[in-house]
């Protein structure tokens, strides 16, 4: 059974979302829209729990329009964070451009990217 912490959900009319879903074996962050200071709050959140359980976390962003310096800093701090505790984070998605950005600031290299075929859901399965 998954615990799920919905910080806001996905809403269209809103510029940006944040889900953490605590499933058994890993936790789950979504990202929807425009990742930016309007959503900074549920960012910390997001982080401090994913940090908190201590176990690796896919981070989804495919749906992600635009991630400003914000949503960047998320990224970098988040991958730190399990990195110190002994986790990982992975990446599922993201667009080009966010990729980009990524990859830009040197986060590349902190967090494992997912194919793209693989979905959140399969991990625990492939690591077995």
């Amino acid at each position: 059974m998954s615990r799920n912490h919905q910080t806001s959900g996905p809403d269209h009319d809103a510029p940006g979302d944040v889900v953490v879903l605590a499933q058994d074996d890993c936790t789950l962050v979504i990202l929807y829209g425009d990742v930016d200071v309007r959503v900074s709050d549920d960012l910390e959140y997001a982080g401090r729990f994913s940090i908190d359980a201590g176990r690796q976390t896919v981070m989804d962003v495919r749906q992600v329009t635009m991630m400003d310096s914000v949503g960047i800093s998320f990224v970098v701090r988040l991958a730190a964070g399990l990195r110190s505790a002994g986790a990982e984070l992975l990446l599922q998605g993201p667009s080009r451009r966010v990729a980009e950005l990524i990859t830009l600031v040197g986060a590349g290299d902190l967090a494992r990217w997912l194919p793209e075929q693989q979905q959140a859901g399969d991990i625990s399965a492939s690591q077995s």
